[in-house]
């Protein structure tokens, strides 16, 4: 059954798309969550407003603002920008001992990891989280992962065909894709340095040297390497957030971008919100902590390409998680090497570039 909820009627009009959605297999379905709030309301309106840090993309989280504001009344403040430059800012507010924000969203749920042990984190469960998958929620109840994603591989059809299409990760490495290959920096996309840290163990760093003489261009930005693919300059992406290419498949059918999943398997990541200790607007953080994990903003996260944290809902023309071959992060592992890995995969790449 096809879910009115969802966008996509659309997306069978291109012969990328179709292949695509035959691949995945994946149907949509509709969402039956109930929800309630348990913040306290009148407080927050008190409040005012409620400042936000995010990665996601600007599109989500200022639509996600405009429904929280019509809803309540509440200004919600957006900053966005890549996980890297959101960690920064944070930490920065840290030292100087003045922190804006009331809640944080971004793609390294490492770094929430830290924060939690750094005694950072508010702890607030919000409403409707018993029905969130278990990897989208913290035991400790600290952090949720309002929406998740995959990195997989892109690649500009018109361009690259057939036997030609990577099929793994390890083909990304074939030395047919010098100057063809663009990825972004771990430094600035979290998702990449998750993608990096599951990968690493597999192949190892001699793997990074070998893509590093294929001599890829690095970006900060997926949807700048996105443009870049559609226009045939950098034909490959890999790592690429699975979001990015189905947002052009959603909005823009006849853009010239697909997708490969490697056969090692695709790598999750998760992108957890939570409220931060002594915000000054705690009772707006708890609300919108609410509304994040609601079935109206979790149908949100979907029409924008995104897993949502709920169960049972997942985007149009991507398979069902449990249908799919994983990567999971150890993000124990991630949290003692992070450093290391962003430092190494700078200096290998670039190092072996040509």
């Amino acid at each position: 059954m096809k879910n009115q909820n969802m966008p996509g009627g659309q997306l069978m009009r291109t012969k990328t798309i179709f292949a695509i959605m035959v691949c995945c297999l994946a149907f949509t379905v509709l969402f039956a969550f109930s929800v309630a709030v348990a913040a306290d309301i009148e407080a927050a309106k008190k409040e005012g407003k409620v400042i936000f840090y995010t990665s996601m993309d600007s599109k989500t989280a200022n639509k996600l603002g405009e429904m929280f504001t019509e809803k309540y009344g509440i200004a919600v403040d957006v900053f966005r920008t890549g996980t890297g430059k959101v960690i920064t800012k944070i930490e920065a507010e840290l030292r100087a001992k003045k922190v804006l924000l009331d809640v944080a969203q971004h793609s390294d749920p490492a770094t929430f990891e830290i924060w939690k042990t750094r005694d950072l984190l508010y702890k607030y469960t919000p409403e409707g989280v018993d029905k969130f998958y278990d990897f989208a929620r913290d035991p400790d109840g600290y952090w949720f992962a309002v929406k998740s994603n995959t990195t997989l591989i892109a690649y500009n059809p018109t361009l690259i065909k057939g036997a030609d299409i990577p099929r793994s990760w390890k083909d990304i490495a074939d030395p047919k894709w010098k100057d063809k290959l663009c990825m972004s920096n771990p430094y600035y996309a979290g998702s990449v340095k998750m993608s990096v840290s599951v990968i690493l163990p597999i192949y190892g760093w001699d793997y990074y040297k070998e893509i590093g003489k294929n001599n890829p261009y690095i970006g900060s930005s997926h949807s700048g390497l996105r443009t870049l693919c559609i226009a045939g300059e950098y034909p490959l992406i890999a790592p690429m957030n699975s979001y990015h290419v189905f947002q052009v498949v959603y909005d823009k059918p006849e853009s010239p971008i697909a997708v490969s999943y490697p056969e090692e398997g695709c790598v999750f990541v998760a992108g957890p919100a939570a409220i931060f200790e002594g915000c000054a607007h705690p009772n707006a953080a708890e609300l919108f902590m609410d509304f994040m994990c609601s079935e109206e903003a979790q149908r949100v996260f979907a029409d924008r390409a995104y897993y949502p944290g709920l169960k049972g809902g997942y985007p149009v023309g991507q398979p069902r998680l449990g249908d799919m071959k994983l990567l999971l992060p150890d993000y124990g592992w991630i949290i003692e090497n992070s450093e290391a890995v962003i430092t190494t995969f700078d200096e290998t790449v670039r190092k072996f570039r040509t």
